[in-house]
């Protein structure tokens, strides 16, 4: 199951519940509902959720237009609208709000299941560093993620080496890929990380990677290459 938290925020609790079901179909365990301003803005603070589907036309004294300005202004959370109106003027409205989307009513699982995947990969990504701070001799470097063709593990040292050069770090690789923290790298072999977007060339045993050929551990072949592949 998909443990991305996510709350709905629908007055009508038999369209939540509809809604719900449909999520738990698509694998998402985590759901919860609201069904008011009040409720919703609570649980935005408590619940913390990673997504937020939100109706547009909702009873009372505000309705989902005013709950989506509240989360860009203050939570950040993306959000995605459902709405049974897709006017211009109602897109108009919409787009203000900067929602990372809208689903139209009544809601087919397929543009459900595509609007959250978008939405989560557009965070993931946002997130994601651009650079990585490491000591470099007595001065701290900072290099950006995108110039580094891979990282090598030598001793007690680590090589990171760029397009431009190299730099030497005593860390742990470990820590390394932690700090990273990008889809973009993989570890081919205990000794080196790389930039999968450099590679120039490759195989189940070697890669070439600007002017360099690295050797893939023979019990990730299958693994590097269905990653290639994707």
């Amino acid at each position: 199951m998909n443990n991305t938290r996510i709350l709905i925020v629908e007055d009508e609790i038999l369209i939540a519940e509809d809604l719900k079901d449909t999520l738990f179909d698509l694998g998402f365990s985590q759901v919860d509902m609201a069904h008011d301003r009040k409720s919703a803005i609570e649980m935005i603070h408590t619940m913390n959720p990673q997504i937020v589907l939100l109706d547009i036309r909702m009873e009372g004294e505000t309705d989902g237009l005013e709950i989506g300005k509240f989360i860009a202004e203050n939570t950040k959370q993306p959000f995605i609208y459902i709405t049974a109106h897709s006017d211009v003027a109602m897109v108009k409205e919409i787009v203000k709000t900067r929602p990372e989307g809208y689903i139209t009513k009544p809601v087919k699982k397929s543009d459900l299941f595509a609007a959250i995947s978008l939405a989560l990969q557009k965070v993931k990504v946002e997130d994601r560093p651009k650079s990585i701070s490491i000591k470099d001799g007595y001065s701290n470097v900072l290099i950006q993620l995108d110039k580094i063709l891979f990282v090598e593990a030598e001793g007690n040292y680590l090589n990171i080496v760029c397009e431009d050069r190299r730099y030497v770090s005593r860390q742990s690789m470990e820590s390394i890929m932690e700090e990273m923290n990008d889809e973009r790298f993989f570890r081919i072999h205990r000794s080196y990380f790389v930039n999968t977007q450099k590679i120039l060339k490759y195989s189940k045993k070697e890669i070439q990677i600007g002017i360099y050929k690295l050797p893939v551990s023979r019990n990730i072949g299958n693994e590097f290459e269905a990653r290639m592949l994707k």
